[in-house]
Order: C-alpha cells, then structure tokens, then sequence
C-alpha cells in the first residue's frame, strides 16, 4: 500500500511539473515557439498598394520564404483609396503593419513624427553596395534629421513626349529650349498641326508646365521658400513662369484648342493617334503608348531649358513616389531583411522591365525582356538623372495646392488676368 501511494505521488509530482512547464511558454506575438529556441519563426504582414504587381511581388515573397525558414511573410494587397483608409485607421490605434509600400508626403511624415517607423540606417550603411546604388535623392526623400527610414521603389519623372514621324515631315528638331519650343510650335501651328495637347479640364497637367518653367528659371530653391512661408509665390521667378507660360498657351496658341475644358482621355488620345505632336506627361503615359503601333513612332526629350535660368536640364518633375519601410514594433532585423531582399534589382526586375523606372542606377534589365521604348526612357533616366522637384500640388497643403491649381489656370485661360495678383492668391 505504501508502494501505491508513493508511486501514485510521483505521478502527481509529473503531471504537475508538465502543467507548470507548459505555462511558462511565451505566448504567441510575430513568432511560433514549438520546439527549440533555434526553431522560432517571425511572421511578418505586409501591405501594399502595387496590385499591378501582384504576382510578381507575391512569387519574390514566396522566394524569400524559402530562403528564410526562420520568417513567415504574408502579403495584402488594396487599390490607393483603400489603403490609405486602412493606414489611417492603423495609425490611430497604432497598429502599423510589420512592412508597408507606401507613398512618400504627408502620411509618410507622420508616421516618422509619431515613432511608428523602424529607423534603418545602420542597416543601410552596413551595405553600401545597396545604399549607394539608388539615384539621387531617392533615399533622401524617406530621410528625416538625417536617419532613414525607407527605401524608394519607384521613380517617377514628367518628360516632353513628341512624334518622331511629325517632327521628321515637318523637318523639325525635338526642342532643347525655351525659345526653341516656341519656333516649333510656330511651324506647327503654320501646317495645320495641334503642336501641344494638356489636359486643361484636369489642371494638374497645366500645372506641370507650370512648374517646370518656374524651376527651369529659378532652381528648386525659391518653391522650397514659398512652400515654407519664408516668401511667397509672388517671387520673380514664378511671375516670370507664368508670363511665359501665357506666352506659349496664348501668344503662340502652343495649347490644342479648347484645351480647358478638355480632359485627360481626350487630350492624350490626340497624341495616341498621332494627331498631336508634344505631350508633356510622367511616365504612368507609356501603358498606354507601349499596347499601340503609336509607340514606334514616339520619343521623348527633358524638360526645355530657359535662357539664363538656373535649372538644370536633367532635373526631372517628379519623384520617388512610394518606398517601402517597417514598423518600430517589429522584428526590425528580420522585417529589414525582408524589404532589402523585396526591394533588390534582381526582386524587382520584371516590374521595372514594364512601364515603370527603376529607383536603382544599376536596375539589371535587359532589353530583349522590354518594350524598346520603356527600355530606352528608363535606361536615360538611371543614366542621367541628377536630381528632382516634387509635383506642387501634393508638396502644398490642401487649400494652397487647390488655389495653385485655379490660379494657373486662369493665367492661361483669362488674357487680361493680372498675374501677380493670381499667384497673390496662392496663401
């Protein structure tokens, strides 16, 4: 009997020993505990607003997985609208995903200011290989008191497109300048020929001329100080802007007729079909050259310069849009090792052989894979891009931005409009 009890004790003992060591196991937070220390796994979320591509994201993830038994990633996909709303709602509860693609401004602003990021800069410089690799400026639009906190993966530029066949009957030469844009309009517009098409009912493509006659003139420096407050936009450069953009839209009609109230399908089906030689237009334009027998006869130029202006001719209007980053409560070594591998050349490959540009100066493509257009726009931008100003109307705050966007166009729709007093209203 004694022996009974003593062995019905041990086992009691045993099961209270078991009881009590799996109540000490850590409770489940971005890893999995079976097993071993060494056999812990990270899970990681990401969101994204690249569902155009999707699949070739989701084939990367699917290989990084694979490469790093150690770390779950799962991927979300949302159309802009839908992400942007998600983020909001992430940021008042402060529930940021482990990863996020997101577009550089405001937001991104405030996610830096509220601590919700994960700094990586040290991982950055422990790579230079990588670090030094992105164009100008790329990481420094994700810099803030000088820490870094994402890695572009994108640019985006707005070039003069123009028609090769037009210019070559017309004997023609793509312009270079100011002056040289405003002679080819005139010969244009002696044939018979729409020699510019903008979509007008829209605005933000007449502000893009805007603004590259404004830096084209006065460098990046006085919008930095009007965006500021520490002048305004009544500065002579921006006048003088305006007075040449009423030169070209009005003086020398450069503008295809009615193009106030003309809106972005119509303005960029007349260059689709050949009826429009010049586009000014980002790059997002080439989905729908590259689909067209159009695109053979299609090229494009920077920007023209302005006689005596202090802007450089391969500064483009523009940016790096959207760049990818980690939550400050996450595994940062393992959600690093996730946006380096995600946003590699080798990784992104297949998206920047499409209508996009690479944020990489050394981006891998290879032209036999490419549309010989997109190979050509994308291998000049990583080849002679020295810098970029960001599109006014998402720099500005709302009510600025909205003001910018009447007064332009007014100066270019109203002859007698009195200029300063337009750009006055820009507060």
């Amino acid at each position: 009997m004694k022996k009974g009890l003593i062995s019905l004790l041990a086992l009691v003992i045993v099961l209270m020993t078991a009881c009590s060591n799996n109540s000490n196991q850590p409770a489940a937070s971005g890893t999995s505990s079976e097993g071993s220390a060494s056999s812990e796994v990270t899970q990681l979320t990401m969101w994204s607003m690249e569902t155009r591509n999707k699949d070739i994201i989701e084939a990367s993830i699917d290989e990084f997985n694979a490469q790093n038994p150690d770390i779950v990633l799962k991927a979300e996909f949302f159309e802009d609208e839908a992400l942007k709303t998600k983020m909001k709602v992430a940021i008042a509860g402060n529930q940021v995903p482990d990863i996020i693609t997101y577009w550089s401004g405001e937001t991104f602003d405030t996610l830096v200011q509220q601590g919700m990021l994960g700094e990586i800069t040290e991982y950055l410089n422990e790579d230079p290989a990588f670090r030094d690799d992105v164009l100008n400026g790329g990481l420094e639009t994700f810099t803030y008191d000088e820490r870094n906190y994402g890695i572009p993966v994108l640019f985006s530029g707005v070039s003069l497109w123009y028609n090769k066949q037009i210019f070559a009957e017309q004997g023609l030469t793509p312009p270079t300048t100011y002056d040289e844009l405003l002679a080819v309009v005139d010969a244009l517009n002696a044939n018979n020929i729409i020699p510019i098409t903008v979509a007008g009912k829209e605005r933000w493509p007449l502000l893009h001329w805007y603004s590259y006659l404004a830096q084209r003139i006065g460098g990046t420096e006085p919008f930095e100080k009007a965006k500021s407050g520490e002048t305004d936009f009544t500065e002579e450069s921006f006048v003088q802007a305006a007075e040449l953009l009423r030169e070209l839209a009005i003086d020398h009609k450069g503008f295809v007729n009615g193009f106030l109230g003309l809106d972005y399908a119509s303005a960029e089906s007349l260059f689709t079909t050949g009826r429009a030689a010049m586009y000014l237009q980002g790059e997002w334009a080439m989905d729908s050259f590259l689909e067209d027998e159009i695109s053979e006869q299609l090229d494009f130029v920077p920007f023209p310069t302005v006689e005596g202006g202090k802007g450089d001719i391969n500064v483009y209007h523009g940016g790096f849009g959207a760049g990818m980053a980690i939550s400050a409560k996450t595994n940062q070594e393992a959600a690093y090792k996730a946006i380096r591998f995600l946003t590699d050349p080798v990784q992104r490959k297949a998206i920047n052989e499409g209508a996009n540009i690479s944020p990489m100066k050394n981006a891998g493509l290879e032209e036999a894979n490419m549309h010989p257009l997109a190979y050509k726009y994308d291998s000049y931008i990583g080849e002679n891009l020295a810098g970029f100003f960001s599109y006014y109307d998402q720099s500005l705050d709302a009510k600025r931005a909205d003001q910018f966007l009447n007064s332009i166009g007014a100066i270019v729709g109203v002859a007698d409009a009195n200029i300063v007093e337009e750009l006055a209203k820009v507060k």
